[in-house]
């Protein structure tokens, strides 16, 4: 015997479509969201990564649309930038995808650091100033000196950046804080800047870290 559609049945069905178009506009949003800066993080605060392959590729679709991260920012413009904005995508050359996973992955390691971003791509503005800070707030002693430059000399691009940018001093200032207060080695920064290398292509082969 065929089965009526009744009333009850049509109403239930019409409720059935209605949840499910909710819940995929509420995972649009929130995947958005996760990845351009949105969601209820506080504002400029470290965000939690996902590291399985399929979440980093939709990562990686995102940010490497994005053009705030430029080699022309000055440090200037950087410092009146809101707090909570990001600088996002790569800086010379377009992403590489294996690059990018291999990054992410090797900087999970620091996430007990906040001085290291998560994500080489996607830096919160906060961080930013806080490590431009440190730049102009730590000065160089003999011995934070001789460590510096061993430190430079051990890193791929022989420096903090390609460039002498905004990133260039950032993450000179990242290297002070970290080898004067977190104590970390010249070859421990150096791997850290290395994983940090926003001008995006493919790795290189002569790695420090």
């Amino acid at each position: 015997m065929e089965a009526r559609d009744t009333p009850y049945r049509k109403q239930a069905h019409r409720l059935r479509w209605a949840v499910a178009a909710v819940a995929i506009v509420a995972l649009a949003g929130g995947i958005t969201a996760a990845l351009l800066g949105g969601g209820s993080a506080p504002m400029g605060a470290p965000r939690r990564i996902s590291y399985s392959l399929a979440d980093l590729r939709l990562r990686f679709a995102a940010l490497s649309h994005q053009g705030t991260n430029q080699c022309g920012l000055s440090f200037s413009t950087v410092r009146t930038l809101q707090g909570g904005s990001r600088l996002q995508g790569s800086c010379c050359s377009p992403m590489d995808f294996e690059h990018y996973v291999s990054q992410v992955r090797g900087l999970r390691r620091y996430a007990g650091v906040p001085e290291i971003p998560s994500d080489p791509y996607d830096i919160p503005v906060s961080l930013a100033k806080r490590l431009l800070g440190f730049d102009r707030s730590i000065s160089f002693t003999p011995v934070l000196r001789r460590e510096y430059l061993a430190t430079v000399k051990l890193s791929r691009e022989h420096g903090p950046c390609c460039c002498h940018c905004w990133r260039w001093t950032m993450f000179k200032g990242q290297a002070k804080f970290l080898l004067t207060t977190a104590h970390f080695s010249p070859r421990e920064v150096a791997g850290v800047w290395n994983l940090e290398d926003g001008c995006g292509g493919p790795a290189e082969s002569n790695s420090s870290s």
